[in-house]
């Protein structure tokens, strides 16, 4: 059996919730799990038999108040000092030195990917098909001079588009600083900062498409689980479910919550954030049960992240998507390419109204089609957890050879 380090960044709820649902099932197959961060959900990673490291430096650094600078549009991600890249890191890598992993297990602990680049520790991520080269590519054309992305030139374009991101690595600066310190290899760009030995894409398979030789490899979406999550309490009409998981504004939510059209019942999750309310139309919840909800729900206006999408998709939601960092952005436009959702593409300047009347003009569209989706959504994420298990221990095995 072999031994695991899960490192998630413990305040992404979608990421830690993965991460927990996975390290539970190698747990149950008889794997050695350890488990680095300041837990912020109870009710994930509890489980007295997992080996618990504390780094004295998550509270300040893995925080809420640094929440915002990881988790944003901006594709700058020199958001840590050096100093605290040094401190953060140096915890981290006397962990990996002693322990001797099989595999470090992440999703958005920036930190440990550095760590194990220096230490050479073996370094899986379960993450989003949206961070694949070949997407970016297809989704960067703001990038290009104006003009560049016609079609008939587009082969062109998408070639020169992955060279200009592949190449620049200015935007990573801070974290190759201190690789050279310790004579590691730096980041050549940013995307290696994303991207591990192995990358687990937890993604319906259908919406990418990787080489057999490739690193990344579907195994279908991990959903949301019932653990730490509780049903609304009022019954009766259909009502509108708002959720912007653990990535959102205080004061954006707030602004948005007083420009919904009033005559529409809402149930709004906060994660346990305290929210000013604007009105009786809106119930507030921590959390819902999202395998239960569906009846009582006739459309959400979610955030856009994996897990919530694919709650959403599971249970034969449709959505609006208001995205407020980029694999948000990707996540909701591979449902709205299939007219399962819509989305908002600037959430600072929603017309919140003029697109609800939209939605409810098309519902019909939207609904059937991603009750049609939902069906294969569900069976790939029945077997997401043991296809996991497959290729990490296809990827261990392998570099044991």
């Amino acid at each position: 059996m072999s031994k695991f380090l899960f490192a998630p960044f413990m305040m992404n709820l979608g990421e830690s919730q993965r991460l927990s649902k996975l390290a539970k099932f190698l747990f149950e197959q008889g794997h050695e799990i350890h488990v680095i961060g300041e837990r912020y959900y109870s009710f994930l990673f509890d489980n007295d038999a997992y080996v618990e490291h504390h780094c004295s430096e998550d509270k300040k650094i893995y925080s809420k108040s640094r929440y915002a600078s990881f988790f944003s549009l901006s594709t700058d991600f020199n958001f840590l000092s050096e100093e605290e890249i040094e401190s953060v890191c140096s915890i981290e890598r006397e962990i990996l030195r002693k322990e001797k992993f099989d595999a470090v297990i992440t999703g958005y602990r920036l930190s440990i990917i550095t760590s194990c680049r220096l230490e050479k520790t073996p370094l899986i991520w379960i993450i989003s098909g949206a961070t694949h080269i070949n997407e970016i590519v297809q989704n960067a054309e703001g990038l290009l001079p104006k003009g560049k992305m016609k079609r008939g030139n587009s082969q062109l374009s998408a070639k020169f588009v992955e060279k200009l991101i592949t190449s620049y690595s200015d935007n990573v600066k801070s974290w190759n600083n201190y690789l050279k310190k310790y004579q590691g290899s730096p980041f050549n760009n940013a995307l290696e900062l994303f991207s591990g030995d192995l990358n687990l894409v937890a993604d319906y398979s259908l919406f990418y498409d990787f080489a057999d030789d490739s690193c990344y490899k579907s195994i279908g979406p991990i959903l949301i689980d019932r653990v730490g999550f509780c049903n609304h309490t009022e019954k009766g009409n259909e009502k509108i479910l708002l959720s912007f998981g653990t990535s959102f504004k205080t004061s954006w939510v707030e602004e948005f919550l007083q420009t919904l059209p009033t005559n529409y019942q809402y149930v709004l999750t906060t994660c346990g954030e305290q929210l000013k309310i604007p009105g009786s139309h809106i119930e507030v919840v921590d959390f819902v049960d999202f395998e239960i909800i569906s009846q009582d729900i006739k459309f959400a206006i979610i955030h856009g992240g994996q897990g919530t999408v694919y709650a959403m998709a599971s249970q034969g939601i449709p959505f609006i998507g208001i995205p407020f960092f980029n694999e948000q952005f990707w996540n909701i436009k591979k449902f709205s390419e299939k007219k399962c959702a819509y989305l908002v593409k600037d959430s600072n300047s929603v017309n919140i109204q003029e697109v609800m009347n939209y939605f409810e003009q098309h519902y019909s569209m939207f609904k059937d089609n991603i009750v049609q989706l939902s069906r294969n959504i569900k069976c790939e994420s029945e077997e997401s957890l043991k296809k996991a298990e497959v290729e990490i221990e296809k990827f261990v095995r392998n570099r044991e050879l």
